[in-house]
């Protein structure tokens, strides 16, 4: 199985609601979102399923995600991708989906940065997860206990510059 752990995109601070679930993506998140997503699909990037947090900005997210990655399957909401999730109810619920060849699964910090270290098997955050960050996983096992490897990191500052070299 291949997984893509993608951390929302810059969001504003604070929603007309006050509540944080409810914070949008800002112009400056989706452009450099789309930067990123763009160099994706360039890679061929398409995943099967996208999972995505319920909140709004990871909403968001996925939803540019499953336009420009030309997803086909409807987006899948999940309480396990929140902010505040555990690392292990989130693979819980990417493995549900194990089938497919791979996994999009949109999210926030903290969850994303002890996501990527679980997935790896360190205790410690073992890098800086940046919002609309992109990163490959390659599954060896996908059991109870997984082990993978990480393909590649892409970050928004490195699609940026990507973009500025073809221009």
């Amino acid at each position: 199985m291949t997984l893509f752990l993608l951390r929302h995109a810059i969001a504003e601070d604070r929603s007309s609601t006050g509540l944080d679930r409810d914070r949008a993506l800002t112009p400056e998140g989706i452009e450099r979102l789309t930067h990123v997503l763009r160099i994706a699909a360039s890679a061929g990037v398409r995943p099967a399923v996208i999972l995505s947090s319920p909140y709004l900005r990871a909403n968001q997210t996925a939803q540019h995600a499953h336009k420009l990655l030309k997803c086909k399957q409807p987006i899948v909401l999940t309480d396990a991708l929140t902010p505040n999730a555990s690392p292990l109810s989130a693979w819980d619920e990417i493995r549900l989906h194990e089938q497919a060849q791979s996994v999009l699964a949109v999210s926030h910090d903290p969850l994303i940065s002890s996501l990527f270290s679980y997935l790896l098997g360190v205790s410690q955050y073992v890098h800086s997860f940046k919002k609309a960050g992109l990163a490959k996983f390659e599954f060896i096992r996908t059991g109870a206990r997984p082990s993978c490897e990480v393909q590649w990191i892409l970050t928004p500052a490195l699609a940026n510059a990507s973009a500025s070299i073809r221009d």
